[in-house]
């Protein structure tokens, strides 16, 4: 079957764009699609943590210069206040971006757009295809129309957020606590925002705020699922923050409040099993507002993906992309020892079977990162064998490398 597209990226916003953006300039042949017309609104705290200034310097300095110029708030760090009303002031080593999702999801997806990628809107995914239990593509309904089309692709990646059409048709989607909801809102006016984003602990929930530029203040009101309706009184909601009483004038409202959760939300299957999708972003896992890692998260899922996908579509056929299949990667007896220090690992025996979720943790020089450095290569062991189901294999250094294993320092 011929496919007209090497990837169609189910959503524009940030994960979605970046990923469009960053294989297009590879030399794919790149379909991005979104149910929504751009600009749009987003309910988010719209906080670039200063990480994210690093990845979009690595999507292009058109893409950092262009944000840069849109985002006429710089945050200098954060400050935390406590349901007591103290509260304690962190700085940044540089600064973080903060301007309306409007201005920054247009940016990405302009970007990709100028990069070659066929950009469509008010497409709404409903279903995958599927071709010899490989996904091979989507069909999606025109709004506008209300015809239904199949968008045949190689690969399809999922970035359609929290509520992922994607992730759901390919396996279920896991909940835990805590279930929280957020409502979000700009006000103008706020006295006493000023280079600085703050959190306000309380019982229950928490407020974030932060400038986003012209006057106008970004908040968002996060509370237990289970006390939703908090959110029907949000100005008042807020008043029960003792540094926030008072500052937020509902006749100064600029933008609706918006609403979105519940949250704690992943889905059980990121990579399809027969092949031919993954998930970015929100659609893969959700961060915690809290955390303020939102975004440099879908960021930096965008460059995993891609570099996954990069040499896998490198060969310019035109079937799906299949799973070099993992069932289980196994360690035997795993050992390197530091030449120096005389530290290291010694006789590490471990298996990951497909599907799992495997979190190694250990004090600070317990030798974490040189296990995982010993792993692929990085280092020479010192004796052990590494098996990709069942099959020793020779030279990690080139074997355990995109599209099978991904790795950030």
């Amino acid at each position: 079957m011929n496919y007209r597209w090497d990837a169609a990226v189910v959503g524009a916003g940030p994960a979605g764009s970046a990923t469009a953006l960053l294989l297009a300039r590879a030399g794919a042949r790149v379909l991005l699609l979104d149910r929504a017309r751009f600009p749009r609104e987003k309910p988010c705290s719209e906080y670039l943590s200063p990480e994210s200034t690093r990845v979009l310097a690595r999507l292009g300095q058109d893409v950092l210069a262009a944000v840069a110029a849109a985002s006429p708030a710089q945050l200098a760090g954060m400050k935390v206040v406590a349901p007591s009303g103290t509260g304690v002031v962190g700085r940044f080593e540089t600064f973080s971006f903060a301007l309306p999702r409007t201005r920054f999801d247009t940016i990405l997806r302009d970007a990709a757009e100028a990069a070659g990628v066929e950009v469509r809107e008010r497409l709404k995914v409903e279903e995958l295809v599927y071709d010899g239990g490989a996904v091979g593509g989507v069909i999606a309904r025109d709004a506008g129309r209300g015809t239904r089309d199949a968008y045949r692709a190689r690969v399809v990646v999922g970035a359609d957020g929290l509520r992922s059409v994607v992730a759901r048709r390919l396996g279920s989607v896991r909940t835990a606590g805590p279930r929280r909801i957020a409502f979000t809102a700009h006000v103008a006016d706020v006295p006493g925002v000023h280079d600085l984003g703050e959190m306000h602990v309380g019982r229950p929930g928490y407020v974030g705020l932060g400038p986003i530029g012209d006057g106008v203040t970004t908040v968002a009101l996060v509370v237990p699922l289970a006390e939703a309706r908090r959110g029907d009184r949000f100005f008042a909601e807020l008043n029960r923050f003792p540094a926030v009483a008072g500052r937020f004038d509902p006749r100064r409202l600029v933008r609706r409040i918006l609403a979105t959760g519940p949250f704690a939300r992943w889905s059980r299957r990121p990579v399809s099993s027969g092949g031919g999708a993954l998930l970015v972003g929100d659609a893969a896992d959700f961060f915690d507002p809290f955390t303020g890692q939102g975004i440099y998260s879908a960021l930096r899922g965008a460059e995993l993906a891609a570099e996954c996908l990069v040499p896998a579509l490198a060969d310019g056929g035109y079937e799906p992309i299949t799973a070099d299949q993992l069932r289980a990667l196994e360690v035997a007896g795993l050992t390197y020892i530091h030449p120096a220090s005389g530290r290291g690992i010694s006789d590490v025996n471990l298996r990951v079977p497909r599907g799992s979720f495997t979190v190694i943790t250990g004090r600070i020089g317990s030798g974490k990162t040189t296990l995982l450095r010993t792993l692929l290569g990085l280092l020479d062991k010192d004796d052990g064998a590494i098996y990709w189901n069942d099959l020793r294999v020779g030279d990690p250094s080139s074997f355990l490398v995109p599209p099978r294993v991904a790795y950030t320092a």
